[in-house]
């Protein structure tokens, strides 16, 4: 509540306002605003009424009467409530923000399932690997074809189990997959919800697929595919033998491989350090980062590798430093020293398996064929679980060690030998 001493209106008031010159530059003018119920007077309206361009040339009379004019003119927009003073300009920045953003909060929940995608990539790529971007929008492909012109909002619990049930049904997916993306759902709705683009997560209420095989298989090559393959792989260019090489007998990693450097490599022991991971990100070029388990650590490698590795590394020197071009410190690189994609092998070896007849042929089938057959021969789990890179023991568990019909008549051998046949 504003009380005004005086019965009658008064004028604004004006005081002279000077530069460091002591030049007056105009006047600071003031309108009351009264006194509060304690009796305390209330910050005045004010403003700054800079000097005409002509006021030096104005007779004292008429600079006057304009002081007078800006006055008047200054009180009546008070009167009129179009001047606000500092803490109410902010007071009302604020109520405009706070309507902005709700009005913003009721846009977002309108926004289309694939706009909505987009942002949540947009928003958590900074904290993901390229990579896992990259699976991110592979696993969705089927969930934006199917919900891409819904609304976030419109999705409930319906929608989402019919989306489950087609991949269960209609696409002739494995249970492990289909369970990927169910999780992949799941965590984008799950964020939507932290953004309010969403009042709950539909996903909440749906029940996870059972992998009634209780295991996730792996594909492998056989014995006579690997050889064959590493017998194919002499007529190749001098490089890919010796990825190849490496890793069918390494079991390492397709970005690990493309992230090794020759100092990583002892050539007398056989010992590998496996500390990168190269990744790829378009403008970035080719970079490394940490392992998949952020861990360094150390396979060893068979002469057989270690003789191509050898080749390879002095023919790489004479052709690049015969450009005079720096020696190359990664191992693998084109032949002008620059680096290779970590997605190159992948496409090599899809080509390499289509002209050789190889099914199914990329580098991590290397990696399970290598761990599958290590066990096989009586390696200890643990032994194999540290040269995959596994950040447990109960991962290589899961993936290799489970029974097979060999296996089985073995077992059953060994028992008769004891119990019927004793």
């Amino acid at each position: 509540m504003n009380i005004n001493r005086k019965d009658e209106k008064t004028m604004a008031s004006s005081t002279p306002m000077y530069n460091k010159d002591k030049e007056l530059t105009g006047y600071r003018l003031k309108v009351s605003r009264g006194y509060d119920i304690n009796g305390k007077q209330l910050t005045p309206y004010s403003m700054t009424w800079e000097l005409p361009e002509d006021w030096y040339r104005w007779a004292k009379k008429r600079q006057k009467k304009e002081l007078d004019i800006a006055k008047a003119n200054f009180q009546a927009a008070c009167d009129r409530g179009e001047v606000k003073t500092k803490k109410e300009i902010k007071a009302e920045k604020l109520e405009e923000a706070r309507l902005q953003a709700e009005k913003e909060a009721e846009n977002a929940k309108k926004i289309l399932f694939a706009d909505g995608f987009e942002f949540y990539i947009d928003k958590t790529k900074s904290k993901k690997k390229v990579n896992t971007i990259t699976g991110i929008r592979t696993t969705m492909k089927r969930a934006l074809t199917m919900f891409e012109n819904k609304k976030l909002e419109d999705i409930g619990e319906d929608n989402c189990q019919a989306y489950i049930d087609s991949l269960l049904c209609d696409c002739n997916l494995r249970i492990s997959t289909v369970r990927k993306h169910y999780a992949t759902l799941s965590a984008f709705l799950a964020w939507c919800v932290k953004q309010n683009l969403i009042a709950a997560n539909p996903m909440r209420n749906i029940e996870k697929p059972v992998d009634n095989e209780g295991e996730e298989k792996v594909e492998t090559f056989s014995v006579e595919e690997l050889k064959k393959i590493l017998s194919c792989s002499e007529k190749e260019p001098l490089m890919w033998q010796a990825m190849i090489y490496l890793f069918a007998d390494t079991g390492m990693r397709r970005g690990e491989a493309c992230g090794l450097r020759w100092a990583d490599i002892d050539f007398t022991s056989g010992r590998i350090h496996i500390v990168n991971n190269a990744q790829y990100t378009e403008g970035k070029g080719v970079y490394d980062t940490k392992t998949k388990n952020k861990k360094k650590r150390v396979v060893f490698a068979n002469p057989q590798v270690m003789v191509i590795l050898a080749k390879w590394k002095e023919l790489q020197k004479e052709v690049v430093e015969g450009q005079n071009l720096p020696t190359p410190k990664h191992v693998f690189t084109h032949l002008d020293g620059k680096r290779i994609n970590p997605q190159a092998p992948t496409a090599y070896l899809r080509k390499f398996g289509d002209k050789y007849g190889i099914e199914d042929c990329h580098p991590h089938k290397f990696r399970h064929t290598m761990a599958t057959l290590m066990i096989q021969k009586g390696a200890d789990v643990k032994t194999v679980s540290e040269k995959l890179g596994h950040r447990s023991i109960e991962i290589t568990l899961k993936l290799y060690v489970h029974s097979n019909e060999d296996a089985q008549k073995t077992a059953n051998e060994k028992f008769a030998s004891l119990v019927w046949n004793g």
